[in-house]
C-alpha cells in the first residue's frame, strides 16, 4: 500500500494524472495503473474523477497517513546518519519575513560554526503557507504566532510571548505633542493611552496579522479608531516611516533589536512605548511534525532558536534610545 507513495503525492498536490506524470518522468498510463491498484488495495477511492480530479474524504485521510510516514522515513534517515557520527545532513527551518530578517542571520552563524557538516535550508513565507509546507514535510520546524486552529499532526512548544508597543519618533512627539514635549515621554513609558493619538497618522500591518488583530480588539474595546495612512506587510518599512515623521507605527519584542539599530543610524530617535490597557500578548511558537524525531543537531538547532527568543524577551525597550547598534551575544 504505501509502495512509490511519492507517486501519491504528486497526485495530491497536482490534481491532475497528466501533470503529476510529467513531474515523476512517467507515463500517464503508468501512474494510472499505480492508481487504480492503490485504490483497490484500499477498498476505496481515493480520488474523485468528476466533476474534477480531487481528493475525496478517504484520500485526505490517507494523504495524513502518507505524509506520518514520510516524516517518519526522514527522521530514520537522520539517525541512521547520525548513528555513524558523522553529524551531517540537512534541516529545514521556515518562520514569516519580518522575522526572518531577525531571527535568521545570527542563527545561520552561530548554527555553522557549531555543526559545519550540516545544511540549514531556511525559507520564508506566510503562516498559512508555513503550516503546509511543515504539514507537507517540506520543512522540518517553522516558528511563527499561534495559529487560530490547531492541526492535531503538528506539535508546538511556546518560545516567547510578544508585547505590542506604540513607536513615535522624537520628530513626531514634538509636532503633535508640543505642549507637552518632552515631559509627555515620561508619561507614555508608563503606558500609551491610544485615546491620545487618535490626531496623528499611523501605519499599520495587514489585518490578519496578529498584531494587526490585538490592536483591533483593543480598538474596539476603546470604542475609538487610528488615522491609517499606510498598510502594508513590512514592519521594518513602517519603522523607517516613523523615523521620516511620516506616521506613527507598531512593535512587537523581537523588533525592538531592530529600533535601536535604526536609532544608531538617525538624529531623530524613536520611541518604544508600552500600551495602555492592553493586557494581550502575542505567543511565538515552535512547530514540528508529532512524529517527528530530531537528531542531535536537530536538538541543537531547538535550543539554540530557544536560547536567541530569550534575549528578544529580555530586551529593554527604553534600550533602543542607545546609540549602540545592538548585537545579541
Amino acid at each position: 500500500m504505501f509502495e512509490n507513495y511519492p507517486y501519491f503525492l504528486q497526485l495530491a498536490e497536482e490534481n491532475n494524472v497528466t501533470r503529476a506524470a510529467e513531474k515523476l518522468h512517467i507515463t500517464h498510463q503508468a501512474l494510472s495503473r499505480y492508481l487504480a491498484k492503490l485504490e483497490q488495495e484500499c477498498g476505496v477511492a481515493l480520488f474523485h474523477r468528476k466533476p474534477q480530479f480531487s481528493l475525496t474524504p478517504e484520500g485526505l485521510e490517507f494523504l495524513d497517513t502518507i505524509r506520518q510516514v514520510e516524516a517518519l522515513e526522514n527522521s530514520l534517515a537522520q539517525t541512521f546518519a547520525e548513528s555513524k557520527k558523522e553529524n551531517a545532513g540537512i534541516i529545514r527551518l521556515g518562520t514569516t519575513e519580518g522575522r526572518f530578517r531577525i531571527l535568521m542571520p545570527r542563527l545561520i552563524e552561530e548554527y555553522s560554526q557549531l555543526f559545519p557538516k550540516v545544511q540549514l535550508r531556511v525559507a520564508s513565507a506566510n503562516s498559512s503557507q508555513l503550516k503546509d509546507m511543515l504539514l507537507n514535510n517540506q520543512l522540518d520546524i517553522i516558528i511563527l504566532g499561534a495559529p487560530k486552529k490547531q492541526s492535531h499532526f503538528i506539535q508546538s512548544k511556546l518560545l516567547m510571548r510578544e508585547v505590542l508597543y506604540l513607536v513615535l519618533s522624537d520628530g513626531m512627539l514634538k509636532k503633535y505633542f508640543p505642549d507637552t514635549y518632552p515631559v509627555c515621554i515620561d508619561e507614555f513609558r508608563k503606558g500609551a493611552d491610544l485615546r491620545k493619538f487618535t490626531h496623528i497618522p499611523f501605519a499599520f500591518n495587514l489585518p490578519q496579522f496578529n498584531s494587526s488583530q490585538m490592536l483591533e480588539r483593543l480598538l474596539q474595546k476603546l470604542q475609538i479608531t487610528l488615522n491609517c495612512v499606510h498598510t502594508s506587510s513590512h514592519p521594518d518599512l513602517h519603522h523607517m516611516l516613523t523615523t521620516e515623521n511620516y506616521a506613527a507605527s507598531f512593535c512587537l519584542s523581537m523588533y525592538l533589536p531592530n529600533l535601536a539599530r535604526i536609532n544608531s543610524q538617525t538624529d531623530n530617535k524613536l520611541h518604544a512605548f508600552p500600551i495602555k490597557d492592553l493586557d494581550e500578548t502575542n505567543p511565538v511558537m515552535l512547530e514540528f511534525r508529532k512524529e517527528r524525531h530530531f537528531p542531535l543537531y536537530g536538538e541543537a538547532l531547538l535550543r539554540l532558536i530557544r536560547k536567541q527568543c530569550t534575549f528578544y524577551v529580555d530586551f529593554n525597550p527604553e534600550n533602543i534610545l542607545s546609540c549602540k547598534n545592538e548585537q545579541q551575544t
